[in-house]
């Protein structure tokens, strides 16, 4: 059987390959400048819905209040 027509032969370069392309990307500077603005918008976007969510919880608390000082008129 030759080496050519070997599927797991391919499958193994195949890897290799694969795996020397992933290394070059991954330590290029652009990919760790797209990592670090993706991390950056996130963190961004979490701070914004928690300030979001504690603004709609202070708003129902008063709004809360403001209906058990009108109950107990």
């Amino acid at each position: 059987m030759s080496i050519w027509h070997n599927e797991k032969f391919w499958c193994v370069v195949a890897g290799a390959v694969g795996s020397a392309i992933a290394k070059k990307v991954l330590k290029a500077p652009k990919t760790r400048e797209y990592a670090v603005k993706g991390l950056a918008h996130g963190m961004k976007f979490t701070a914004d819905a928690k300030a979001t969510f504690q603004d709609m919880k202070d708003e129902a608390a008063d709004i809360c209040n403001d209906a058990k000082k009108e109950a107990k008129k």
